[in-house]
Order: structure tokens, then sequence, then C-alpha cells
């Protein structure tokens, strides 16, 4: 085995040159540092190198993704632009604007009104504070509710002024009275009775002479007007008087405390009852003329009633006082839009069954006509004074 060597270079060595005469040069190669890549193994056979195709698969999938997404936003700005542009939707979208506002706005004020409801109570609270025992919530809210009712009674009369009282004119007429019996036809429908007839009952008492005296006009029995099913009595709740009203009629408490009642007929016309406090030193000629604006005191006249009730009334029926020792109680005819009283005959019923508390007094009973008598001329009645009075109070006091 030889020993080989490399020369170092520009070194010449001549023998050697002699020696090899007609030989070539042998030069190693050189080592190649760089990596080799070789084929993978599916591309050969013909093999479809699909592993090699999905990355490219998936970029493309992404682009298309991102384009239609691209031209959906579009789509989306582009309408969106033009709905901003549409006058309609401007005009719709302005008038929700406006009503949310308006909502936000009334709600703020219906707020502040329900806040303003509320009562504060100075005096009530400071006694609950000075208050050291325990106290049931309950009897603490009654006794508010007591004090805040008292409160109220004490001020809630209303003040007589003209504007709460209008009287009725003097002069009026009444409706027709077909037969004469001191009810008018409104008034006989009202009652059951036969407007062609002087005495529906034939018991020798015409109609509204019965009415007046608070007797029954359709029949012997029962007697009383109450008892006849014909008129229902009315207790206010406040002040504690009783009046009787046809059933017909509808009756109102225009106020809470009921100082002012309306009982109204169906053609309009009603009568109201007020209540008015005075002092217990004052007269009535007194208050009279200083509230009873356009009034004058020559046109009243005293008037007492069946359950003997003392009072003034005016000389045509439409109006009437009862006076007690600090109230005053009005009563008020008021015609509908006619100009003619249809019920004159029914507010003298009201005023002769008036009282102003509870009484024990009680209508006697009907005094039966031995034989009927022979009216030779017909009767027109318009004012108590043209109607006959018949039956005594009896002495005995039965609570009614």
């Amino acid at each position: 085995m030889g020993i080989s060597y490399q020369p170092k270079a520009n070194i010449s060595y001549p023998l050697n040159n002699m020696f090899s005469f007609g030989k070539k040069k042998i030069k190693k190669p050189e080592r190649i540092s760089a990596g080799i890549h070789t084929i993978p193994e599916e591309f050969y056979g013909a093999k479809d190198p699909t592993i090699h195709y999905e990355q490219v698969k998936q970029i493309k999938s992404a682009k298309a993704i991102s384009r239609i997404k691209e031209q959906k936003f579009s789509g989306k700005t582009s309408k969106l632009s033009s709905l901003v542009q549409n006058k309609k939707f401007r005009y719709i979208a302005i008038g929700i604007s406006f009503i949310i506002i308006v909502a936000l706005i009334s709600w703020y004020y219906i707020r502040q009104a329900q806040i303003e409801r509320v009562v504060v109570l100075p005096e009530v609270v400071e006694e609950v504070e000075e208050v050291k025992e325990p106290v049931v919530a309950e009897e603490v809210e009654e006794e508010l509710v007591e004090e805040i009712q008292e409160e109220e009674i004490v001020t809630t009369t209303p003040v007589l002024d003209e504007k709460i009282l209008e009287f009725p004119k003097l002069i009026l007429v009444d409706t027709s009275d077909i037969d004469s019996d001191a009810l008018t036809d409104a008034e006989e429908e009202l009652f059951n009775t036969d407007s062609g007839t002087w005495d529906t009952d034939q018991d020798g008492y015409y109609d509204g002479q019965e009415i007046f005296n608070l007797y029954n006009p359709t029949g012997l029995a029962p007697m009383r007007l109450i008892d006849a099913g014909l008129v229902q009595e009315y207790v206010n709740p406040t002040w504690q008087y009783r009046v009787y009203y046809p059933i017909p009629w509808l009756m109102g408490e225009v106020d809470t405390m009921a100082n002012q009642v309306l009982f109204s007929s169906i053609l309009g016309d009603y009568v109201e009852i007020i209540v008015f406090e005075k002092d217990s030193t004052t007269t009535f000629e007194s208050w009279f003329g200083d509230e009873a604006e356009g009034q004058n005191f020559s046109d009243l006249q005293k008037v007492t009633n069946k359950f003997q009730e003392d009072g003034w009334k005016r000389k045509d029926n439409l109006v009437a006082y009862f006076i007690s020792s600090n109230k005053v109680y009005v009563m008020i005819y008021s015609p509908g839009s006619t100009g003619f009283i249809p019920y004159r005959h029914v507010m003298q019923m009201m005023v002769q069954s008036f009282r102003p508390t509870k009484t024990l007094i009680n209508i006697s009973e009907q005094e039966v006509l031995p034989s009927l008598p022979d009216f030779t001329e017909e009767i027109q009645a318009t004012s108590s004074e043209d109607i006959l009075e018949f039956g005594e109070i009896s002495d005995t006091e039965e609570n009614i």
C-alpha cells in the first residue's frame, strides 16, 4: 500500500515530475455541504399526492370566504345608506324619537304629581315620635285616619256663594195636567197614576192631595206613600238628614262628604240639597240677607211639614230652607232646558218629607171617608195652599 501525500501550494518537486512521465494528475472531489432533497414516495407509481394540495385548497377557500364577507358587508352598507337617504325612513325615525321623548316627559311629570300627593302631617309625626312605648303599626294607621277624617269634616264644608246656589226664576209655568188633580202628566207617569182620572184609587182623595200628604194615590192599602213602593228614603251619610224621592230618579253625591246631593229626573230636572254651616248665634233672617244674594225675604213663608219640621219656602214651592242651631239645609228645584216645570209637586212632596235628623214622629193612618164627596167643579192645585190636608199626626211617637 503506497503512501500518498498532498503537495503544498506553490511548491514544485522536480523529482516527482521527472518520474511521472505521461501520468495525469488526479484531483480528489470536494465535499458538498448542501442538503439533498429527495422526491417523496407518493410521486412515484402515478400516485395522486392529494395530501400536498390540502394547504392550497384551504388558502383558496379562505380567500373565497373573505371575498363573500366583503360583498355582504358592502351590500349592507349600501342598504343602510339607502335607508338613511330615504325620506320616509327619516320621518319614521323622527316620529319614534318624538314619541319616546314625550313618554319620558309624561312619566317624569306623573311621577312628580304622585310625589306631591303625599300629605305630610308634621303635628301627627311629632306625636308619634314622642311615644316611647312600642306601638303597633295598625293602631297608628287607624289613629291617623280618624284624625284626618275629623279635619276633613271641619274644613270641607263648602262656603255659600252665588256660584253654588243658582235659584230658579219666580215666574215659571207647570207642564200640562189634563185631569187637574194637582199632578202634571209627567208626575202621573212617575207615580203610576191615571193621567185622565182625577182620583185614581177612587177613595175620595184626588191624586195630588195624597202625594202632598205622603199617602198612596194608587190603592187603599198600604196607605203611606213610603209603603207603596213609589218613593224611597235617602239618609245622608255625613249629616244624617232624611228625605223621600221618587224611585225612578237618580241620586248622586257631588262631593265625598255629601255636602251637596242631586236627585235627577229623566227629563233633566233635578232637586239639590246643600248643607251649610252657620254660627249658632246668627238668625236665619240675618244669614239669608248676607248669603242668599238676589233673593227677597218677602218671597218666603213659613212651613211646617208632615214630620213637624219647621222651615221656610219660597212662594212658588221651588226653594225651601230648614234651619238647625248651626246648619242651614237648602233645597232648590232646577228646571231643565224646556223652561217649564214638570215636577213642582215632587218638590213639594220632598219638602213635606224632609227631616234634619232621625225623628220619632210617625204619619198617622189615612182617614176613610164615610162617602165620596160630590165634586161639582174642577180643582186646579199648583201649590200647597190649594191642596187640602187631611189626617192628623198621631200623638203616639213611633220610631220609623
